[in-house]
């Protein structure tokens, strides 16, 4: 008798585990059906109600050059996106803001710099969340190039009189006691 219900109990945990594969193999072939997608810049990819397949749809819109509709994808999704999912959008933001920004050039620095005040932040967000994030630190530099922060303690601080020093070493009549 006990060698008849083990025999039983073998089975079922036999049958059990073959539907767990079956389910898994299934699950399997759906993730590699959508990273064919995703891998051909198809829409379909987007049709899936998963954060991954709206960022898809975002990286696509961004490489067809509409940006308009990948800032509201990418703003949308670094709003609802898990930890390691709002990084990666944070990052294609401010690269897309940065690579816009780009585009106009200095000459146009009407266009430019707003654009790159955006992926100012996007990139300094994103360095909050993860401050070892070197490919923003680098990203960051470069918008800091194009759109150099200006100096607040000078500007902000009251009117220096006309004729005055800013730093002991240009006073006049003062050393510091150097030979």
């Amino acid at each position: 008798m006990k060698l008849r219900s083990l025999s039983s109990l073998l089975a079922a945990g036999i049958a059990l585990s073959v539907a767990v594969a079956a389910w898994e193999a299934w699950r399997l072939n759906q993730a590699r059906e959508f990273n064919r997608l995703v891998d051909a810049g198809s829409e379909a990819a987007a049709e899936q109600a998963l954060p991954e397949a709206e960022f898809a749809r975002a990286q696509a819109l961004a490489a067809r050059k509409d940006y308009d509709a990948a800032v509201r994808t990418y703003k949308e999704l670094s709003r609802t996106a898990d930890a390691a999912l709002r990084e990666a959008v944070l990052y294609n933001l401010g690269n897309l803001h940065l690579r816009e920004a780009l585009q106009f050039g200095p000459e146009s620095i009407g266009k430019s710099l707003p654009l790159a005040e955006l992926a100012k932040t996007s990139y300094r967000e994103l360095l909050r969340l993860n401050p070892a994030h070197w490919d923003a630190k680098y990203n960051l530099e470069r918008a800091l190039r194009l759109a150099p922060e200006r100096e607040s303690a000078v500007e902000d601080g009251p009117p220096l009189p006309n004729n005055s020093e800013r730093a002991v070493t240009t006073m006049k009549a003062f050393t510091l006691g150097l030979p």
